[in-house]
């Protein structure tokens, strides 16, 4: 065998000997049972329209004691318990450590998984879902095939704001937050008023079909209403969810979670609980992009303070960097220290489509959203929901 022969067959083993070692090593990952650390930045709850705190973001995380460690001590920190976004960011040199933090290898998508809302697009999301979807879904028709649900959000979250009033918009937005943390006769005579106002602040009716669709789910409102919450508009839960199904793609056997405290989130711990009966059959729910299985994998819930766990300090910093970065993207900052850093970091690889943010994309190619086979997720989740056996978190 020739010298170049004998090089080509050695490089050829390097590579097969370090695909095996690869695959081991995926297969030992994939049958650990870690814990994921969680902590949320920008949650005003049912109050979406907060222009302080625009964003809402949910960070999760899968360090050891010793890497979080060293991760909080590259900001240093001068409190004497724990390090904190909202303190760091004051000074400069805080800023500094955000960075250095945020800049770490060890911050990658292994290790760090980002949900990002916009808290008003959320509304227009949540208008489409609870009014427009149910009056289709009583039609028989499905406004998930295709992602036309995200399509109608974003076309709606583009166009009233253009064509219509602004200030009427906003109002409208406002009454339907209040519509359905009341769902009173009042509150919801109040939102379909408001509807009606932005309809007539223009003349052409050209553009009066996107408004006209919404007030006509005021005959199903009262059906539409039954079945929702003042927690259907709380970013958290639907986030969280989120959390849950992509740790469950990277370990199926389970995981386990700690949330830092979070007063929403422990309400519905026996809902998640449900969402975790391991007792249930596997079955994949949803369309295209968005679908996810169930039951989720996680194997127990629970809440802790933050000084008590490096991994919740190093939760903080990281969904409160992507809140204060996606909240100067929205409002096209130009100047802002920490937030022209935080730009160079290529945040938006941690995200991908994990997020409820408008784009301008309204084709089922362009959402990546085009239909290939699936089931209803919100058909079959309540299904799922009746026949668990709830997982004691």
């Amino acid at each position: 065998m020739s010298r170049n022969s004998k090089a080509k067959q050695y490089t050829k083993n390097v590579v097969k000997r370090n695909k095996q070692q690869n695959m081991v090593m995926d297969m030992r990952k994939k049958q650990t049972t870690p814990t994921i650390y969680l902590d949320e930045s920008g949650n005003t709850g049912s109050n979406l329209l907060d222009i302080n705190q625009p964003v809402f973001t949910l960070a999760s995380c899968m360090f050891s004691s010793e890497e979080a460690q060293n991760l909080i001590q590259l900001v240093d920190s001068n409190s004497p318990r724990e390090a904190h976004f909202k303190n760091l960011k004051r000074r400069k040199s805080g800023q500094n450590g955000i960075i250095r933090l945020m800049s770490s290898k060890l911050v990658d998508l292994e290790n760090v998984k980002v949900t990002i809302f916009l808290k008003e697009f959320m509304i227009v999301t949540k208008i489409v879902d609870i009014l427009i979807e149910h009056m289709m879904h009583l039609k028989g028709d499905d406004l998930y095939l295709n992602g036309q649900n995200i399509a109608l959000s974003n076309m709606l979250y583009y166009c009233l704001p253009t064509f219509f009033d602004i200030d009427l918009v906003q109002v409208m937005y406002q009454s339907f937050v209040i519509m359905i943390r009341k769902r009173n006769q009042e509150s919801i005579d109040d939102f379909y008023l408001s509807v009606e106002n932005v309809r007539k602040s223009r003349s052409d009716d050209k553009y009066n079909k996107c408004v006209e669709q919404i007030l006509s789910t005021k005959h199903v409102i009262h059906d539409a209403l039954k079945s929702i919450d003042k927690s259907s508009l709380d970013p958290s839960i639907p986030a969280l969810f989120t959390h849950c199904v992509l740790w469950g793609e990277e370990y199926p056997e389970g995981f386990h979670i700690i949330h830092d405290h979070s007063h929403s989130i422990e309400k519905e711990r026996l809902m998640f609980a449900k969402f975790m009966d391991w007792t249930q059959d596997n079955v994949e729910l949803g369309y295209d992009r968005r679908k996810y299985k169930l039951p989720l994998k996680g194997k127990s819930l629970n809440f802790e303070c933050s000084d008590q766990y490096c991994q919740l300090q190093v939760s903080d910093i990281v969904a409160s960097s992507f809140s204060y970065w996606a909240a100067g993207v929205n409002r096209n900052e130009k100047k802002d220290y920490l937030f022209l850093e935080l730009n160079k970091l290529n945040l938006n690889r941690f995200i991908g489509n994990n997020k409820i943010w408008p784009t301008m994309d309204v084709t089922p190619e362009n959402l990546g959203t085009v239909y290939d086979g699936g089931v209803n997720a919100a058909d079959y989740t309540t299904f799922f929901l009746l026949n668990d056996v709830p997982l004691d978190v």
